[in-house]
């Protein structure tokens, strides 16, 4: 008998999962379709921003629909320990979904789109 219900409690488990593992992919997939034109455009505008002798070419090559794109929850750059929960940054942190986009070509530069507050940071 115990043997039949750890196989129900695996069992159950793995739905479980892989209900979990279809939705994350089907809502990240869907946020990256519906904001990565929004992203590429306010990524170029910061790195236009940052970088003043950046060519326009070069901006739009390092930031364009070929960018891999993914999306997370928070942002890895922004220093604020987990515990600080009174710190401005914290919802920035660990709580607003991020695209975070790669740059094409040789470059590793990402740019991370903040959904909820529509702006983009840059990290080389």
């Amino acid at each position: 008998m115990r043997f039949v219900v750890i196989i129900l409690v695996l069992l159950a488990s793995l739905k479980v999962w892989t209900q979990d593992r279809m939705y994350r992919s089907v809502v990240g997939q869907a946020l990256v379709d519906a904001y990565r034109e929004r992203a590429i455009e306010v990524c170029r505008k910061q790195t236009a921003k940052t970088v003043p002798v950046a060519s326009a070419q070069t901006v739009s090559e390092l930031w364009s629909a070929a960018s891999a794109a993914e999306v997370t929850l928070g942002d890895s750059d922004v220093n604020v320990a987990i515990w600080d929960t009174q710190n401005p940054l914290w919802q920035q942190r660990f709580r607003n979904p991020h695209l975070v986009l790669t740059g094409t070509g040789e470059s590793n530069a990402h740019c991370a789109y903040d959904l909820h507050a529509g702006v983009a940071t840059l990290s080389p």
